[in-house]
């Protein structure tokens, strides 16, 4: 049975996610996208209000729910979410009031991406514990001239001066060559660079053909990020190649499973991280 006071704060975390989509930002040029400088600007700072750190064991859930448009999402959610202290979403859809089918994670952190007369999708980041930090930006698709978002949350971790800095990412998709895709990723290194402790990027990355996963890898190597692996891995691919992953420095994984699932275009990646 849901209580008034649990029913108001559910419709409160639903009109901030509205609200977030109404607030949605052209894309400035893709060297200095739009919102980047007070990301850069806000990493660290103290938050307004105390917090619940983070650790040592954080369980996360990254899946492209694709627009939430397949019956049965939100009982698969529910099912492989609950309990997460961190689920990444991509495609995430406004209309489908995606929040109100986790009652247990009270924050969230939207990035709006694609909209249309009747929608706005982007990335979502559900948690249980506030972030420290929230801010987002955009990529523009050059072929389709569609956004593609990303968000960055920062959490403070159980007995360290240190954050996590969490970035919820659905890549450049439709281009001929890489620039764009690089760009995306370059703007993650400004961010990056600023950032001192643990970091875990998980997402859509579009990694579907060489060249673009020799990208990825050079970005890793240049910010000592290693990716989660999976065993068996049942990810989503296109000519062989898996789109979706999950990236970290100064974190371990325990345990990483992909759950397929017929309720979205993608396999849902389940992954149990402990602080070193």
């Amino acid at each position: 049975m849901i209580t008034n006071a649990h029913s108001h704060t559910t419709l409160r975390r639903l009109a901030r996610f509205v609200a977030a989509a109404v607030l949605c930002h052209s894309a400035a040029s893709m060297a200095q996208p739009e919102g980047m400088q007070d990301c850069l600007a806000g990493l660290g700072r103290q938050h307004q209000q105390a917090t619940t750190p983070l650790g040592p064991d954080i369980q996360i859930v990254s899946w492209n729910i694709q627009k939430a448009s397949n019956a049965g999402w939100a009982e698969d959610l529910q099912l492989f979410a609950t309990g997460a202290e961190l689920t990444f979403l991509q495609e995430a859809s406004v209309a489908a009031a995606i929040p109100r089918a986790m009652p247990e994670t009270g924050f969230l952190a939207f990035a709006p991406g694609y909209r249309n007369a009747s929608d706005v999708t982007g990335v979502l980041t559900l948690s249980r514990h506030a972030a420290s930090l929230e801010c987002e930006f955009s990529a523009v698709e050059p072929l389709l001239q569609t956004p593609k978002a990303t968000s960055v949350t920062e959490y403070p971790l159980l007995d360290r001066d240190e954050r996590l800095l969490a970035i919820n990412i659905h890549s450049v998709n439709f281009s001929f060559g890489l620039q764009r895709y690089r760009e995306q990723l370059q703007a993650l290194s400004n961010v990056i660079d600023r950032h001192s402790g643990p970091v875990l990027i998980a997402g859509d990355l579009n990694t579907w053909n060489s060249n673009r996963i020799d990208a990825l890898r050079d970005f890793m190597a240049a910010h000592d990020l290693t990716a989660v692996t999976f065993m068996p891995d049942l990810r989503t691919t296109i000519f062989g190649n898996a789109l979706d992953h999950v990236l970290v420095r100064g974190l371990n994984a325990a345990s990483a499973v992909v759950i397929p699932v017929e309720t979205s275009d993608h396999n849902p990646l389940l992954v149990s991280l402990r602080l070193p």
